[in-house]
């Protein structure tokens, strides 16, 4: 048959593309998208490969609903499950331990955030008292609650059971005046930063109490009510005591001093004698309730979201990661900050990047100052209006944090740009808002090799899950469906290894699962065989399923084991089993352009394709949406002899005859039985 010009389509990096935009072929992501893309991934040189197989490292608790990765001090990794009053510390092929954790229940978990530094974890919601995880070895790990040295006290309007509170001291100074003259002297006294009259001086401590204590109150930072004593108690001697009574002058953010202003060889000394403290109680308590959220950053431990007062976060002393206490002055002190926010406002992630940035429920705010000091109120700047659903965390790529809005149904992206000189948050699931419906956990797992971008792994309340290939400074962000038969996934994790991690429900149980690139199969279970035999047993947990097998090269199957059993064909030494599902990718219809803004609308025919695969082993193809049929490598030069995963196939697979009349013709890319399969382009000729 003599060759026709056909449509190329060598990148598939815009991913599966909304059905809202199969008519916008003018939209540069058109020509990259595809209509369906499931069980693959997007190669950022051009092309998708099949997604890889996950490898099941063992059952876990049927409760069990969240996972967190662990990297200790030694550079030990491990995979921790959290299930109600539970956590379990996993290896890459074994559980090591399990640790009780006092009162965390099944539905706390959905919530639960964490932060990790070396050997300690903490856990954190606004109804459990933040937790301390404490790693000592590969089956030495102990739990306790966190503890908060020296929490900062707020005035919540009153005790939960009412009335007023009774804890308040009010600060006292101390007034020596040396060397001054009666009647003659003049001074003034300054109250923090704020400068009374002229008062004249009398020996007369009580007279003198009366005038200061009528220039004090005259200032606009001082309210009604202080006290002013002679020391003495009596008209004698030289020293008053100013007390900071009254409403609105608790607490002790007062500075006293004083100045003679025609006297230059008289003083006043000004000294604390009692500390203030406002009335009030601890901000985070079990009355009060605790942090939503934290994070270690400038050798401080920063928590915030607090169920009394979500709006606020406080960063404890640095170098110093559970001392709170505000006593402790300076630029390195404690602090508690309350942000001015709206009403119904809630931190729920602090995250380190080039700046602090605080996720709340309605907006994402960035600190402007780099270091944190107790010195200088921190300055919050808005970037967006998102805001992000509770528990689902943030995460980083490439410079930027991604995260899940609080609507769970859009990826945002943070990253400071120098052109805004602030962080700019955008929309990057806008291509595939279909694929997004509730999404409560998320991961990043950074590329692992020179064809491969990072992929973020994301699993929905529905248990269905998705992959994206992102490479944001070639603008890809492909999305894509992760399905794995009847499974659902239930959470997901990248650990200190770089493997990306799944909680799954299988017919047999939950399952703790590694996504690995070179794997063909999912639940893959590795059996070894000495001597060789045909006859593979241990598989009960595939009994009455359809089951593959992937031994010496071969792909075997399907099998239903009995009692754990299968038979092969021949004899082999050994390799692994599991359950398939197939890899689909259907390619977008064709544009119908004949003219600017005039197009062709008439039914059409997809008659050929020109599929470029690399080292491949299995293909199949439909059309249409018709059934699948296989396409025979073997004629490509793949020999009968050699077993076939040893000889994958690199060529431009031509398919012809498609039938078929559609409004929308499309190609599917598929297979029909398992096999690696990479496509660098594929070329479609059509009769429209």
């Amino acid at each position: 048959m003599v060759a026709r010009p056909g449509r190329l389509q060598s990148a598939f990096t815009a991913g599966e593309l909304d059905k809202l935009l199969h008519e916008r072929t003018n939209l540069k992501y058109f020509t990259t998208g595809a209509d369906h893309m499931e069980n693959v991934v997007s190669i950022p040189q051009g092309g998708f490969r099949w997604r890889g197989g996950l490898r099941d490292v063992g059952g876990v608790a049927a409760d069990a609903a969240r996972l967190f990765p662990f990297m200790a001090s030694d550079g030990s990794v491990y995979d921790i499950v959290l299930r109600p009053g539970e956590a379990a510390a996993w290896s890459a092929t074994a559980k090591l331990a399990d640790f009780t954790i006092s009162g965390l229940t099944a539905g706390m978990l959905p919530a639960v955030t964490d932060a990790q530094r070396l050997d300690t974890m903490l856990l954190f919601h606004p109804d459990l008292q933040s937790k301390r995880i404490k790693h000592a070895g590969p089956t030495s790990w102990s739990v306790d609650n966190l503890p908060y040295v020296g929490v900062p006290s707020y005035d919540y309007g009153g005790p939960i059971g009412g009335g007023d509170y009774t804890n308040g001291v009010p600060a006292v100074w101390r007034l020596e005046f040396v060397g001054l003259t009666p009647g003659t002297s003049i001074f003034n006294l300054t109250v923090s930063q704020q400068e009374t009259a002229s008062i004249t001086y009398d020996n007369d401590m009580t007279a003198l109490a009366g005038l200061i204590a009528a220039a004090i109150e005259d200032l606009p930072n001082v309210s009604a009510g202080i006290t002013v004593t002679s020391a003495s108690g009596g008209a004698t001697g030289t020293k008053i005591d100013v007390e900071f009574t009254g409403a609105g002058n608790e607490g002790d953010g007062w500075a006293l001093s004083g100045a003679v202003i025609n006297k230059a060889d008289a003083a006043i000394l000004a000294s604390k004698t009692t500390v203030g403290v406002s009335p009030g109680e601890d901000v985070i308590s079990a009355d009060r309730g605790w942090p939503r959220c934290g994070t270690f950053y400038n050798q401080r431990l920063i928590v915030g979201g607090f169920k009394g007062l979500p709006n606020a976060w406080m960063f404890s002393r640095q170098a110093d990661y559970f001392s709170f206490d505000v006593r402790f002055v300076g630029a390195a002190g404690p602090a508690l900050v309350p942000m001015d926010t709206d009403g119904g406002e809630a931190i729920e992630r602090i995250t380190d990047s080039r700046n602090l940035t605080i996720f709340t429920n309605k907006a994402e705010y960035w600190i402007a100052e780099r270091a944190l000091s107790q010195s200088e109120p921190p300055n919050h700047v808005a970037f967006g209006e998102r805001g992000v659903r509770p528990g689902a965390p943030v995460v980083k790529n490439e410079g930027a944090l991604n995260y899940v809005s609080a609507t769970g149904s859009v990826i945002g992206e943070a990253r400071f740009t120098d052109v805004e000189g602030n962080f700019v948050s955008r929309d990057v699931s806008l291509l595939a808002p279909h694929l997004v419906d509730n999404v409560r956990d998320m991961a990043v797992r950074r590329a692992v090799q020179s064809t491969s971008g990072n992929i973020q792994s994301m699993v929905q309340d529905d248990g269905r899950a998705r992959v994206a290939t992102v490479l944001r400074e070639q603008d890809i962000m492909a999305f894509g469906r992760l399905t794995s038969g009847a499974a659902e996934f239930i959470a997901t994790a990248v650990n200190g290894r770089n493997e990306l991690m799944y909680l799954t429900d299988r017919p047999d149980g939950r399952r703790l699962e590694r996504l690995e690139d070179d794997l063909l199969l999912d639940e893959a279970t590795a059996f070894a065989l000495e001597p060789a035999s045909a006859t593979v047993t241990g598989l009960s947990r595939f009994n009455g399923r359809e089951t593959w097998i992937v031994a010496d090269g071969h792909v075997l199957g399907p099998f239903t084991p009995v009692s754990g059993t299968v038979t092969l064909p021949f004899e082999v030494s050994g390799g692994y089993a599991g359950t398939w599902t197939a890899p689909l990718v259907r390619t977008l219809p064709p544009p119908r352009d004949v003219g600017p803004n005039v197009v062709l609308k008439r039914r059409a025919r997809l008659h050929s394709a020109h599929i470029s695969i690399v080292d491949s082993t299995s293909l199949a193809v439909a059309a249409n949406d018709g059934p699948l049929r296989e396409v025979s490598l073997r004629r490509f030069g793949l020999a009968a002899d050699v077993p076939e995963l040893e000889q994958g196939i690199t060529d431009t697979i031509t398919v012809r005859g498609l039938t078929g009349f559609s409004m929308e013709p499309k190609l599917t890319i598929s297979q029909l039985r398992p096999g690696r399969l990479t496509v660098r382009s594929v070329t479609l000729e059509y009769a429209l």
